[in-house]
């Protein structure tokens, strides 16, 4: 409750006009104490605006429906040796069926080495890739080849091909047109394709092919005869 006190009129008589009586009349003075601002009480509300900001996208985070995830960040050979460069990160939905490295993991793969091909964009899982020198199956081996236009099936050739391997043996006749016979020497996988020689229109390619390793012999003999062609096989066979 506030108290006012009256300072005594300097009046001395009472034959004075009105006037004089406003302007002689006593001033009121509060008491009560004015009236303090509390700027702890507005920084508490901003921290605490704040902080409700960061507990709603902190939940927003944690209940996101998607997850990153290391992809192929080009087409890998079978054999190569993976480093940083080769990976990416993606955001994908989240699912609890896929099997897929997260950024955190990475360390997992780098330094080992591809199993077989592997497309840019593949969402990488440790199974695809295996130590270094434990990347060729037991019992296989990888035999190179340098082949002619018309000696591989088609200059698309790429790893992951599932192809036959023929050994041409030419006619000894000399009659001209006689035609060549193949023998089927086994079947493989193409392990990497590289064209030979400068420029787009080199029509040379070398490429190395997985095979069972008791063709070997006869793959590599081919091969260095000038004798080896390939064929694409079916999905089925």
């Amino acid at each position: 409750m506030s108290r006012t006190m009256q300072r005594p009129s300097g009046r001395i008589g009472s034959g004075q006009s009105d006037s004089n009586d406003h302007a002689s009349a006593p001033s009121v003075v509060s008491l009560s104490a004015p009236k303090r601002r509390r700027p702890s009480w507005v920084v508490a509300g901003v921290l605490l605006v704040g902080l409700s900001a960061l507990l709603a996208a902190w939940v927003f985070n944690a209940t996101s429906e998607t997850m990153s995830v290391i992809v192929a960040a080009r087409d890998i050979a079978p054999g190569e040796v993976i480093d940083a460069s080769d990976l990416r990160v993606v955001e994908m939905g989240r699912t609890s069926g896929l099997r897929a490295i997260q950024p955190s993991q990475q360390d997992l793969i780098i330094g080992r080495a591809a199993r077989g091909p592997i497309p840019n964009g593949t969402v990488l899982n440790t199974d695809l890739f295996a130590e270094k020198g434990q990347v060729i199956p037991a019992g296989f081996v990888v035999v190179g080849a340098s082949l002619d236009a018309g000696a591989a099936p088609t200059s698309r050739l790429s790893p992951g091909d599932q192809v036959d391997l023929l050994g041409v043996v030419k006619s000894a006749s000399a009659t001209p047109g006689d035609a060549a016979t193949a023998t089927l020497l086994g079947s493989g996988t193409v392990w990497s394709v590289e064209r030979v020689g400068s420029g787009a229109t080199s029509s040379k390619l070398w490429v190395s092919v997985l095979v069972p390793s008791d063709v070997q012999a006869a793959v590599a003999q081919a091969a260095a005869d000038g004798r080896l062609r390939l064929s694409l096989r079916g999905a089925g066979g």
